[in-house]
């Protein structure tokens, strides 16, 4: 996977989130006490914000680069990072979008410092957020 296409996948992942908590603060009115709370909404718009500056950056960093060492993991991340959007589409579990979030921006900070056993962690990592968030 070449970093662009992983600055790719990291802004539309913000997308996601973007639209996952409009939604939520939307059904605000309607559910009282379980709905998303101020902090809670401006810790995943923080988390937005970080993964466009972050994608931004792998953006700026492109040139050249391909993520070392992924060869054959290469299909799996793109796969993973469109599941990581589909499941943050999904769900409304504000903690699961701020999880996984949190994660990709571990995965991009690996890639940024061009580290692949940091990189495959990450990727550990995402893979067992979205185990965690999976319905039972």
């Amino acid at each position: 996977m070449r970093v662009e296409q992983l600055a790719d996948s990291l802004s539309q992942a913000a997308v996601t989130l973007h639209g996952a908590v409009m939604r939520a603060i939307r059904k605000r009115a309607s559910q009282g006490d379980k709905a998303i709370s101020h902090s809670q909404a401006q810790a995943v718009f923080a988390l937005e914000v970080a993964l466009r500056q972050q994608a931004n950056e792998l953006y700026a960093d492109a040139a050249g680069h391909t993520v070392a060492g992924l060869d054959t993991a290469q299909r799996q991340l793109s796969g993973l990072l469109d599941t990581v959007r589909l499941s943050i589409a999904r769900n409304d579990d504000v903690r699961h979008w701020i999880s996984l979030a949190t994660s990709l921006l571990h995965m991009g900070s690996a890639v940024l410092a061009g580290n692949p056993e940091r990189i495959l962690g990450a990727l550990v990592k995402v893979r067992e957020r979205l185990q965690e968030m999976a319905p039972d």
